[in-house]
């Protein structure tokens, strides 16, 4: 009796998977429905974004060197199963169908151009997925789901409201630690929504057992999902719930494995990436007080637009490092430049306004001077500047740089461990050593992790 109900469950499978799936005739390119077109597919999310930064500053031109531009060559439905085959991935996230088909077609002719600074985009941000995704041990596959739901743009928003790389509404962005309010959208921080969407994604794991199914409960929510399994007989495959699910996450599994081919198979359609002008490492610091991006700019020489670009998650130039958790990306060597100055510049504030006012009308300091003095990356020069400025500030300085020496002299120098930061870095930027460090943190190995206090004095 029970092998016979098993047989029916999988004649039920296999006949509600062929009617569920549309033939090659029937799902031609230009034919896919809009409604199940995934957010990072739409055109809105594809068209040249003037104030995209990355795009205008980080990406070469979208035309160089692009001979075969318009010629996408034919290939059987042989070369794209042993293509899929070849891409390290869950079996599930393989399969090829006339459904991935039409997705794979649309990103080789229509989207071919958004291809090319797709792939320009992602090599910005991989590591960040690379490194957050393995440590959550997730398949390595899964670092091209911001294709599909935001075309790799960190400040992408849809309709609905949906917001960043990983596409988080407020209410599930909000449950998994991000921070939504009148200063920052952490939706759009690319390290605090990759953890976010990290976390959520293993947790929809646990539930389903099954990728598939996975990014599908990601896309339209668990609820959705569970009843289009109930419809489905109880059926738990995605190719089965098919026809029950809401109409943009019919799209989206197949958007998702189509995407993931052209992203390792572009060139053989004759698609050239956007390669980066200039090599860009970001890195992390930590900010401790409330401070304006344009004294950072002054401070590390650095565009203020760039600095803008790389932050996406704040709302305006005003970081409130006073007020809450607060980090700032930067370039990698500017990242370093900015530790050494950090110090200087929450002085300046302090020294002329308890706001985070560039310049104070008291006396002659301006953003041009903090830059002059932090290129000489010496806190020395910068308290000598802040002395003579005035003779209210001289004294007000001194017995603050008095306070200061004392409260150092009993304290010693503490500083605080950046993303990617080892006890070697931070040796090397406090001329000390790394068996220094570990004797005055008493840490035995060499792991420390972003946020740490490290006593290096």
């Amino acid at each position: 009796m029970k092998f016979s109900l098993s047989i029916k469950k999988l004649y039920l499978a296999l006949f509600l998977t062929a009617v569920s799936l549309p033939s090659a005739a029937q799902i031609e390119n230009q034919d896919i429905d809009p409604e199940e077109l995934p957010f990072g597919l739409l055109d809105e999310a594809n068209q040249p974004d003037e104030e995209n930064f990355i795009d205008n500053n980080y990406l070469g031109p979208l035309d160089q060197d692009v001979e075969l531009d318009d010629k996408n060559p034919f290939f059987p439905d042989e070369y794209y199963v042993e293509r899929l085959k070849a891409i390290p991935a869950p079996e599930e996230l393989q399969t090829f169908n006339p459904v991935v088909k039409s997705y794979i077609d649309r990103y080789a002719g229509r989207l071919r151009r958004s291809v090319s600074s797709l792939v320009g985009r992602y090599n910005l941000y991989a590591n960040i997925f690379d490194d957050i995704l393995a440590r959550y041990d997730l398949p390595e596959v899964l670092n091209y789901l911001p294709v599909i739901e935001s075309a790799i743009n960190p400040k992408a928003k849809s309709h609905a409201g949906a917001a960043g790389l990983w596409q988080f509404m407020p209410s599930t962005g909000k449950n998994y630690g991000l921070d939504i309010n009148t200063w920052v959208d952490e939706r759009n921080d690319p390290w605090l929504s990759t953890e976010a969407a990290a976390r959520y994604l293993s947790k929809l794991y646990e539930t389903y057992g099954d990728w598939c199914l996975v990014l599908a409960a990601y896309n339209c929510g668990p609820g959705n999902v569970n009843r289009a399994i109930a419809r489905a007989g109880g059926i738990s495959n995605y190719w089965t719930i098919y026809p029950y699910l809401p109409k943009e996450t019919r799209g989206y599994v197949p958007a998702f494995i189509a995407a993931t081919y052209i992203m390792n198979n572009y060139s053989q359609h004759n698609i050239k990436a956007r390669t980066a002008t200039k090599p860009i490492v970001l890195d992390t610091a930590t900010v401790h007080y409330d401070i304006k991006m344009e004294q950072i700019a002054t401070a590390c020489s650095i565009d203020l637009e760039e600095i803008k670009g790389f932050n996406p998650q704040y709302r305006s130039t005003f970081i409130p490092g006073a007020r809450r958790r607060c980090t700032i990306a930067l370039p990698q060597e500017l990242s370093i430049k900015f530790a050494a100055v950090e110090d200087s510049i929450y002085r300046y504030n302090a020294a002329n306004s308890p706001t985070t006012a560039v310049a104070d009308s008291t006396n002659n300091t301006t953003a041009e001077n903090i830059g002059d003095i932090a290129n000489n990356d010496s806190s020395d020069d910068y308290e000598t500047y802040i002395n003579t400025s005035s003779n209210h500030n001289k004294k007000s300085s001194q017995s603050r740089k008095s306070k200061k020496t004392s409260s150092s002299s009993r304290k010693g120098k503490t500083v605080t461990a950046r993303s990617g930061d080892s006890l070697s870095r931070i040796a090397a930027r406090n001329n000390t050593t790394v068996a220094k460090l570990r004797k005055l943190n008493r840490i035995k190995g060499d792991r420390i992790r972003a946020g740490q206090k490290i006593r290096v004095k």
